[in-house]
This record gives C-alpha cells, sequence and structure tokens, in this order.
C-alpha cells in the first residue's frame, strides 16, 4: 500500500511539473497554437502572446497568422519562440510584455505583466494588421484622393521599384497625395523606399516587414499624421523629412534604426515633429536629427529602450515628457 501510494504522489508531483514547464511557453489562460513559421489557428481578432520560457510580448491580431516575430514588438529570447491565444482583443487591449517565474519544486508558478501603456494613458500596440494575402507590385501604387484600404494584405514590391537598400533615387512602394489616406496594409520584405507624402496625407495601421531605403519621406509641405504603424530593421532613419510642414507619428512600434526622425542633412526649413504614445527600441544613433535651428520635436509619453540620444543635431527646440525606460 505504501509503494502505490508513494507511485501516485510521484505521478502527481511529474504531471504537475510538466504542466507548470508547459505553461512557461504561453500565459495563463491562453491556448498554444504555434511556434515560429507556422500557422497559429483561431477566429476573430484576439490577443496574441509570442515568446517561450515565461517572456512574451503582445499583439492584437486577426486570425489566423502565421507565427512570426514580425507581428509583435521585439523580444530578447531565442528561438524557437511560441504564439498562443487569449481572450477576443478589446479596443483597450496593448500590446506589453510579460514574465513568469516557476519556484525550485516546479509545483507551482506566478506571473507578472507589465503592459504596453504609456504614462500619458493611451495604449501602444503599433499595427494590428495580420496578413490576409499578398500581392505582387511593379508600380508605386498612388493614393490622390478619399482613402486606399489595403485589406491587410501584404504588398511585396518588385526589383522594379528597388532593392531596399540604402541605395538613393529608389522608388515607394506607396505616394500618398493631398492629404489621402492609406490604411491596413503590410509592406514586405522588399522594403524599397516605403511611403512618399505629398501635399500632406495620413497612414494608419501600416507594418513594414523591413524597413528599406525609409519607411517613410515627406516629400512636399504639408501635415502628415501616421498612427498605428510598426516597422524593424532599417539600416538608416525611420523617417526622412525633405520639406517644411508637420509630422504627427503616433501609436508606434519602433525597432532596430538607427534614427526615428531625421531631417534632410543640411537644409534650415522648419518643420515640426511630435511623437506621442511609441515604443523605441534598439536605436543605432537616437530618435530625432536635424540641421535646422528652426525646427521643433518633441517625444511624449513613450517607452524607450537602447535609444540612444533624444536630440543630434540643432533644433530649436527638441524636448521630451511622460516618458519611461523599460
Amino acid at each position: 500500500m505504501t509503494t502505490f501510494r508513494n507511485l501516485l504522489i510521484g505521478s502527481a508531483l511529474l504531471a504537475a511539473s510538466a504542466a507548470s514547464n508547459a505553461a512557461t511557453d504561453y500565459p495563463s489562460g491562453y491556448t498554444k497554437c504555434a511556434k515560429d513559421g507556422e500557422t497559429c489557428s483561431f477566429s476573430g481578432t484576439r490577443s496574441v502572446a509570442y515568446g517561450k520560457s515565461g517572456t512574451f510580448v503582445y499583439a492584437n491580431l486577426t486570425g489566423p497568422i502565421t507565427c512570426s516575430a514580425s507581428l509583435f514588438p521585439s523580444i530578447g529570447v531565442a528561438n524557437p519562440r511560441y504564439c498562443s491565444y487569449g481572450g477576443t482583443a478589446s479596443s483597450s487591449s496593448s500590446s506589453s510584455t510579460s514574465s513568469s517565474s516557476t519556484s525550485s519544486s516546479s509545483t507551482s508558478s506566478s506571473s507578472t505583466s507589465s503592459s504596453s501603456t504609456s504614462s500619458g494613458g493611451g495604449s501602444i500596440t503599433g499595427a494590428t494588421c495580420s496578413s490576409s494575402g499578398s500581392q505582387s507590385i511593379t508600380a508605386t501604387i498612388r493614393v490622390t484622393s478619399g482613402t486606399y484600404d489595403g485589406g491587410c494584405k501584404t504588398f511585396n514590391p518588385s526589383g522594379a521599384l528597388g532593392d531596399g537598400s540604402q541605395e538613393e533615387g529608389q522608388d515607394p512602394a506607396f505616394r500618398v497625395e493631398n492629404g489621402a489616406t492609406l490604411r491596413n496594409a503590410i509592406l514586405g520584405n522588399n522594403g524599397v523606399d516605403g511611403v512618399h507624402f505629398y501635399n500632406g496625407g495620413n497612414l494608419s495601421n501600416f507594418r513594414w516587414t523591413n524597413v528599406g531605403e525609409d519607411a517613410f519621406t515627406v516629400k512636399s509641405a504639408g501635415t502628415v499624421n501616421i498612427s498605428g504603424v510598426t516597422g524593424f530593421n532599417g539600416e538608416d532613419k525611420f523617417g526622412q523629412i525633405n520639406a517644411a510642414g508637420t509630422v504627427n507619428l503616433s501609436n508606434c512600434i519602433v525597432d532596430s534604426v538607427a534614427k526615428v526622425i531625421r531631417q534632410n542633412g543640411g537644409t534650415t526649413f522648419k518643420t515640426t515633429v511630435n511623437i506621442d504614445r511609441c515604443q523605441l527600441s534598439n536605436l543605432g544613433e537616437g530618435v530625432f536629427r536635424s540641421d535646422s535651428s528652426s525646427s521643433v520635436a518633441r517625444l511624449t509619453n513613450s517607452r524607450l529602450r537602447n535609444s540612444g540620444s533624444l536630440c543630434i543635431g540643432s533644433w530649436a527646440s527638441c524636448t521630451g515628457s511622460g516618458n519611461t525606460n523599460y
């Protein structure tokens, strides 16, 4: 009887240990669905976790998705990483990171989370599109008026537009003009010269899989509003400003670029740049760079990690408030 009881206790402890260890690859209450490169099948828009060993980042995504780092904020754990989905996402859901620790007996675990919510009170989600399919493009798509909705498709530029390197003169994948709006799209691995703006425009829910020459460029004067965007892996700047005007960048996730915003070198026109509620990480140089003593920049309510200098070069005013390091 004693031996049988010991076997039962041993089996129970092994089961508890296995459950605890398995849970470290997905948060409590989430359903593990795929590892990197595999399809995670779920319906609707849900909170999706990505990571392993008790460390996760989150995004609100519409299923099914291919489990991929490009869909999430950057995370410092090695492959393989796993996707898992939780309940239906709400408009107040946010991207976040979390960590969990398991006791030495492997019989219990606990988790803590830190939401990617800015000190200004708004959440930081970046782009929320998961790819609904792909479309090859051999010429720039021009949005001259109204709204162009990409339907969350992945747009893959051909070599006719450029190769996504730092060579000058590459064409953009999209050209937004005269206050028009581009929304709900993903730019594939060949980022060419991203998105160009002429005479102002709006960009929302847009993801650069790999930033090419630049993620976006302001080509002529106007007001540009960019919100709900995510961009990774740019060799130089995320946004280039070549003309006077105002750029408002909000609810963004930018990782692994040299600079977030660069005013064209040697120019003295006045530009005003406002960045609010963004997560900026692994910047090779810093956030803002300009040679114009008349330009103004402000970073507010944002989360920073390995972000370099806030202000580089000459500015009439370059300030930050409500920002935190993570």
